[in-house]
């Protein structure tokens, strides 16, 4: 019997799993009906809409930051755990999975996404199998290998899930390329920061300092431009190897997106901070990564009485963008 393209397209539209494919630009071309279905809106006015926009404000960081990533650079991406805006309703958790593909000259991204309901039914399937094998022990005793496998079986899917609840976890924290937090794990470090100094200010009558700085490779364009993406991930990655080693104590050292990267200096005050980041700023320019002689502009500056996360990151980019103004290879305080 021959498969005619109208049934490819309805079968498409009634997959179990919500579908979309993506330009180039990050627009929507086209979704399935049943993410449509998940969503509560009309297909017609999710087409020409930003991708990112399918998710949660909390959600967008990781699939522009991983998943959009993993898939311009290496062609597909799996398993990433992002949860979907759903009008109306509880955001609904998906995996996502995603491939590039080639059609007519564009560059087109099919984008996959499975509810993790199966989570829940995986558990539902778990207890009623143990419901069934103590009714099958009374009845019959030699049914006892039989169920004995099937326990062994589920509990092994049970593991299986786990682990991957871990991983997804950790995924949503860590930044893929270099093992290092991510801008999400730093914003959560950075705000229990500064709730612990309005926990502590009204007992003590003053706080403690600390320093937050923001981190950029100059130049950093040319290098994958010269010698190529492969060669500006291993520089990613040696710097995120020797921020690791060069950490104080309680230091924090996260990739906040491409080539910046933001440390939380608790205990630390301004003059103490530039002191440490000259050591690093010497130690890094010292240090050829990849063969390739790599520098940094460095922004800090010091918590003050009533800053919030946004005014504090703010002041670090500020002086960030003057230490590169100033001729980068420096620090620059605000």
């Amino acid at each position: 019997m021959g498969i005619q393209a109208a049934d490819l397209a309805r079968w498409w539209h009634l997959a179990p799993f919500g579908q979309a494919v993506i330009d180039e630009q990050g627009m929507i071309l086209q979704i399935n009906r049943t993410l449509g279905d998940w969503l509560d809106a009309p297909m017609r006015r999710l087409i020409d809409q930003p991708a990112s926009e399918l998710f949660t404000p909390e959600a967008r960081m990781l699939y522009l930051g991983l998943l959009a990533y993993r898939v311009a650079e290496h062609g597909e991406a799996g398993e990433v755990h992002l949860t979907l805006r759903v009008k109306g309703g509880e955001p609904m958790p998906v995996l996502c999975s995603a491939r590039l593909i080639l059609h007519r000259g564009a560059s087109l991204t099919l984008l996959s996404m499975l509810s993790i309901a199966r989570k829940d039914r995986l558990e539902r399937e778990l207890l009623e199998a143990r419901q069934a094998t103590q009714r099958a022990l009374a009845e019959k005793s030699a049914a006892l290998a039989e169920l004995e496998a099937l326990h062994d079986t589920l509990s092994a899917q049970r593991a299986a899930l786990e682990q991957a609840n871990q991983r997804l976890g950790q995924e949503a924290l860590s930044d893929a390329l270099t093992g290092l937090p991510n801008r999400r794990r730093f914003d959560q470090v950075l705000d229990q920061a500064l709730g612990q100094r309005l926990k502590e200010a009204p007992l003590a009558g003053q706080v403690g300092p600390f320093s937050v700085a923001m981190l950029d490779i100059d130049h950093f364009k040319p290098v994958n431009d010269r010698h190529g993406h492969a060669a500006g991930d291993r520089v990613l990655q040696r710097l995120g190897e020797l921020l690791t080693c060069q950490l104080r104590g309680d230091d924090l050292a996260a990739r906040i997106g491409g080539e910046e990267f933001g440390l939380l200096m608790p205990g630390t005050d301004g003059a103490a901070a530039r002191c440490a980041l000259e050591r690093l700023r010497h130690a890094v320019e010292a240090r050829p990564l990849e063969g390739l002689a790599i520098t940094l502009s460095i922004g800090v500056t010091q918590y003050r009485a009533g800053d919030t996360r946004e005014t504090l990151m703010q002041r670090a980019d500020d002086a960030l963008y003057a230490a590169k103004r100033a001729g980068r290879n420096r620090i620059a305080s605000d």
